[in-house]
């Protein structure tokens, strides 16, 4: 079977007893949790799937993210999450994760195949295109990957702005506290968190017919960046 890449998806890739149990685990945390959806209207009447894309502020964003979108998401995780045989086989088939890197390098190609043929399936993506965690809710900056792959896919866009996370321990806060730490915590830190709020922007369709692929990237990057401002702005009002 092959785990990443390929025009074919067996469907041990998409659907297994470890998705059983995610789906239980999600469902029995979406329980615990309280989420004010805002554009969700918006989300509902989307009639394909869709690449996710939002802020990161702490380990615990892809499990709301699921939980508010009420969908199963794929997502797009950077390479140091899956070292080691049994961390590998755990973010692959309990977490749905892909491994990619920041830059869109030859080491990446089985990872976008990957990620390509499950759209090609009618699954949705999610990522978050700074590439990094900013804890304070922003978004510096916006790498390729969301707009390269609704540009290979035709599949659209959609801006989520995640609010009102509880954090986890600060990373390097301590001698042990690594990346890992924050995520566990993060999770734990959020199971009776009543203030969370998720914002949905209108999705953002890749042009057809479009022979500048470096122009059309550009132009859904600046889409993605004006979308997520304007979610800020109105979070940050409310």
């Amino acid at each position: 079977m092959k785990q990443h890449g390929g025009a074919m998806l067996w469907p041990s890739e998409l659907y297994t007893f470890f998705t059983t149990i995610k789906k239980v685990f999600i469902g029995f945390y979406g329980r615990l949790v309280r989420i004010k959806v805002f554009g969700e209207e918006m989300w509902r009447e989307l009639r394909s799937n869709a690449i996710v894309v939002a802020n990161h502020v702490t380990g615990a964003d892809s499990i709301i993210l699921q939980i508010a979108l009420k969908r199963r998401l794929f997502l797009l995780a950077a390479r140091k999450w899956f070292q080691g045989r049994f961390i590998r086989f755990f973010m692959i088939f309990f977490c749905d994760m892909i491994p990619v890197a920041r830059e869109m390098r030859a080491c990446n190609l089985l990872g976008i195949k990957r990620a390509l043929a499950l759209l090609g399936h009618r699954q949705s993506l999610a990522l978050y295109p700074a590439g990094h965690m900013s804890r304070d809710g922003s978004m510096p900056e916006i790498y390729n990957g969301a707009a390269y792959l609704a540009f290979k896919s035709g599949v659209p866009i959609v801006t989520v702005y995640l609010k009102n996370l509880a954090l986890g321990p600060q990373t390097g806060s301590g001698p042990r506290i690594d990346e890992t730490l924050e995520g566990l915590g993060s999770v734990a830190h959020n199971i009776f968190n009543r203030k969370i709020e998720v914002y949905i922007a209108p999705p953002i369709y890749p042009r057809k017919e479009v022979v500048d692929r470096k122009e059309e990237i550009k132009r859904l990057n600046a889409e993605i960046r004006s979308s997520f401002d304007e979610l800020h702005q109105k979070a940050s009002l409310s």
